[in-house]
């Protein structure tokens, strides 16, 4: 997805080189969840954090967002995989059902949340305790995931299908391809072609022709 004129990949390396994770905070989101989202995500929160604990300033706000982001990535594993092979609308549209993912850290704990680091994890304890389960983010979602899958579906069949209307509409089958090419359904040897397109003939007509003009030439030299 582009920010702007820019693709969301490119406005984020920019912003990685003026430093500004709060923006690349507000971009990743706009854009999940595309590849490479939930990473950029999560490492531009990390980075916010590491400078508010320096600054001794409170940061469970940013915490729960990078919580909230491990959760996501967890749940949208299988799609995410697809979204990367695809590249199309398919996952943006999926993306409008991020806010109906519970992300319960009772229940989700942190041991099935593949981008959070050990210090990633150390904070949150700190923050919020031991959690009562560990339990994958899909499994807790199930439902919603198994809607997902279907909407992530229809939107590729619908993809798809513009693509076919845009390269040429609705493709035929060989047969019916060769029908289209033969209308009056003549076996191939059998359709009538043109007088000059029918070998035999033409050479006749050539060598009546050759006949001719060597005739003029004796009638002329005589």
């Amino acid at each position: 997805m582009a920010v702007g004129n820019e693709f969301w990949v490119d406005t984020v390396r920019r912003l990685k080189r003026i430093g500004n994770n709060a923006e690349i905070v507000t971009v990743a989101k706009q854009n999940l969840p595309l590849p490479g989202t939930f990473n950029e995500l999560a490492v531009a929160l990390r980075k916010q954090i590491r400078i508010r604990r320096k600054q001794k300033k409170r940061y469970n706000d940013l915490l729960r967002q990078l919580y909230y982001a491990a959760v996501w990535e967890n749940f949208f594993g299988d799609i995410n995989a697809l979204c990367l092979r695809e590249q199309g609308t398919s996952c943006e549209v999926v993306g409008t059902f991020i806010n109906r993912i519970k992300c319960d850290y009772n229940l989700i704990g942190y041991e099935h949340l593949d981008i959070l680091g050990v210090n990633d994890v150390k904070w949150i304890v700190e923050s919020w305790g031991e959690p009562k389960n560990h339990i994958p983010a899909r499994q807790i979602n199930q439902k919603l995931h198994e809607q997902v899958v279907i909407r992530f579906k229809q939107e590729q069949e619908r993809e798809q299908r513009s693509a076919g209307e845009l390269f040429g509409g609705q493709q035929l089958s060989l047969a019916d391809s060769l029908d289209e090419q033969n209308p009056e359904n003549y076996p191939q040897s059998d359709q009538p072609t043109s007088d000059f397109k029918t070998p035999g003939r033409h050479k006749l007509i050539m060598a009546i022709l050759v006949a001719a003009a060597l005739g003029i030439i004796i009638i002329l030299a005589t």
